[in-house]
């Protein structure tokens, strides 16, 4: 048996080209040539390896037929598709078309996917909402991350606006998008600065980091996999009217000013109007196709972000509820030595 694992019925992706060299080896490229490597042979095994490359390239074995098909040793085998793996080169084979759904049972699916990983992940934001254990620090401190999730949604995208494989429909929709995210930013300004913090600390102010890696994945979503980008989209925008009743509600009990409020409340009314929470459904729709392997990893995004949702409001509760302040580097008075002004830690548990 080889050491090689993950792959149930390990394929050549789709796009991954394979040619004989001269000195009787063999190249695969793939993206293009961006990606590439060779593997050379001992003399009178080439040929039984370009057989083997073709048995690969079918998909129709599985992972224990396709190593004992291998013209060589298991170690050998497990060498070779490592490193093809390391590539991006090896998909798991699809075993028949009708195992694959369309883009709109792919939502369906995606969000059977998402309400089943709500229902195991804790907010420990939402939990001092619900209890009233929040504090005016912590509310400022979730529309501060609000405001960069904002002011940053519209770099996340623009790496899948300048692809030119998506299609012209989906290509207008995702630029539709994209247009109506600019300058959100904007009303959260005005809810900040109605608590005193103004744009010019905002603009120097570092997210904290389950707030950056949120904002990284979807930019390498739409860099490398757009239709990962598109599936998070509804999690990520769609209205949370309990959620907003109960921070209008801990607001007022905190006195903090209307001011601060109604920007907030103005931004998830946009968001609704605009059906944001349908732009996901909206983009898979022309997507008649969806393969099982792509639909699997759709959904690992989709749980990623929930996951990363509450991992910020543990950082939010975490952070602001500790004393932390506007994360302003550039600020003269920023601590600069280790300890609790620094860090996050300890983060409530999201279990």
């Amino acid at each position: 048996m080889s050491d090689f694992a993950g792959f149930r019925r390990p394929s050549l992706r789709p796009g991954v080209r394979s040619a004989a060299t001269p000195d009787g080896g063999i190249e695969f490229t793939y993206l293009d040539g961006r990606r590439f490597v060779e593997f050379e042979f001992d003399d009178g095994r080439a040929e039984r390896f370009q057989d083997f490359v073709a048995v690969l390239a079918g998909g129709g074995l599985s992972a224990a037929e396709l190593g004992a098909a291998f013209p060589g040793s298991p170690q050998e085998y497990g060498e070779m598709l490592a490193a093809l793996d390391e590539q991006g080169m090896i998909a798991e084979a699809e075993e028949a078309a009708e195992a694959g759904m369309s883009g709109v049972s792919a939502y369906a699916h995606l969000r059977r996917h998402a309400d089943h990983v709500r229902a195991e992940v804790r907010s420990p934001l939402v939990e001092a909402l619900v209890d009233g254990s929040v504090t005016r620090g912590q509310l400022i401190g979730y529309a501060v991350e609000y405001w960069h999730i904002t002011h940053l949604c519209p770099r996340a995208l623009a790496p899948a606006l300048a692809r030119d494989d998506l299609g012209l429909p989906v290509w207008e929709k995702l630029m539709h998008f994209y247009m109506t995210e600019r300058n959100h930013d904007r009303m959260m300004e005005k809810s900040l600065a109605a608590v005193g913090v103004p744009r010019e600390a905002l603009l120097r102010a570092q997210p904290l980091p389950a707030t950056m890696a949120i904002m990284a994945s979807l930019g390498v979503y739409a860099y490398n996999f757009p239709l990962a980008l598109i599936s998070t989209l509804f999690p990520m925008e769609e209205p949370e009217p309990e959620f907003l009743e109960l921070f209008r509600l801990r607001c007022a009990e905190l006195g903090l000013p209307e001011g601060f409020v109604r920007p907030i409340v103005s931004h998830s009314d946009v968001n609704e109007d605009e059906a944001h929470e349908a732009v996901s459904l909206d983009l898979l729709a022309d997507f008649p196709y969806l393969s099982t392997e792509t639909v699997r990893e759709c959904a690992k995004a989709v749980a990623d972000v929930i996951e990363q949702r509450a991992r910020l409001d543990a950082e939010v509760v975490s952070w602001y509820g500790a004393g932390g302040e506007l994360r302003d580097f550039g600020h003269h008075g920023y601590p600069t030595q280790a300890g609790k002004a620094l860090t996050c830690a300890p983060l409530t548990s999201l279990a």
